[in-house]
């Protein structure tokens, strides 16, 4: 798949998000889709499962690991792309007269912090969020505040965070597309009036020197974590937690651009990796 990474990082930098259309097949979705069905039915109705690698890493590693996804993260990372957690969700149906003009909750994500200045800075975290049906009026688009990842937006009126606000841009994701925000971006879904289920699928990363929130100890991951070890591959064993190069590259002297460092470190990653 030809990507044009560039053009992604200016519009991720100033907006706070950049989509990529259609990196995830029909049946990848079919298949996310039965296998939140069948947790429901296993769970009691239990509709928000986070752990999914665990639940199902053969259907979900390659959501994790996508090679278009975690080169661009390491764009604007760097080579610390750890996931924090991965979450399979449905949102049931209710009423229009219920959710007019109201919007799911305004938020910014997991270790983001109020910017002050106007600059970009790198994330600490970054969602490569999906939806498992294409984003309609009744489906509910994604909305998010362009440019809060950088500016000091605040919506401290607690009845205002759920509410359209004016700065607001919506986005009508396909099925298959994936979007990825930076963790500084205010954002919201809005309420699903379609009668159907709405999906929603989040592989969130954070930088590997952060705690992350799934438990990545299973005997599932922790096969797929070996399997890496033997391969020599450094990019996938981090994702789950095992970052031998962090002390040396978190105390590099700094004495160099970042992507200059990024990109050397990148390089030298994918030339440890043990051939077939």
């Amino acid at each position: 798949m030809s990507v044009n990474f560039k053009q992604h990082i200016e519009t991720y930098k100033r907006d706070g998000f950049a989509v990529f259309p259609n990196l995830y097949s029909t049946d990848q979705i079919q298949q996310w889709r039965k296998r939140h069905a069948e947790l429901m039915e296993d769970y009691e109705g239990q509709t928000w499962f986070g752990n999914m690698l665990e639940y199902a890493p053969k259907l979900m590693w390659p959501a994790v690991s996508h090679p278009v996804i975690l080169d661009f993260l390491e764009q604007v990372m760097g080579p610390f792309v750890q996931l924090d957690n991965l979450t399979l969700a449905a949102f049931p149906s209710g009423s229009t007269e219920e959710t007019e003009n109201k919007v799911s909750g305004w938020h910014r994500d997991r270790w983001a912090h109020l910017p002050q200045d106007g600059i970009y800075r790198p994330p600490t975290a970054s969602n490569a969020i999906s939806y498992l049906q294409d984003l309609t009026d009744g489906f509910g688009p994604l909305r998010v505040i362009s440019g809060s990842h950088r500016n000091p937006v605040t919506i401290e009126d607690a009845e205002a965070r759920s509410k359209p606000h004016v700065d607001e841009t919506l986005i009508y994701m396909k099925a298959g597309d994936v979007v990825v925000t930076h963790n500084g971006l205010i954002h919201s879904g809005t309420p699903n009036t379609s009668g159907q289920w709405r999906y929603f699928f989040s592989v969130y990363y954070n930088s590997s020197w952060l705690k992350y929130t799934d438990n990545h100890n299973g005997p599932l991951t922790q096969r797929i974590l070996a399997e890496a070890r033997s391969r020599n591959d450094y990019r996938q064993m981090r994702l789950l937690g095992d970052e031998p190069q962090l002390q040396a590259r978190s105390n590099s002297g700094f004495l160099v651009p970042d992507q200059q460092r990024w990109q050397e470190w990148i390089a030298a990653d994918r030339n440890a990796i043990k051939s077939d």
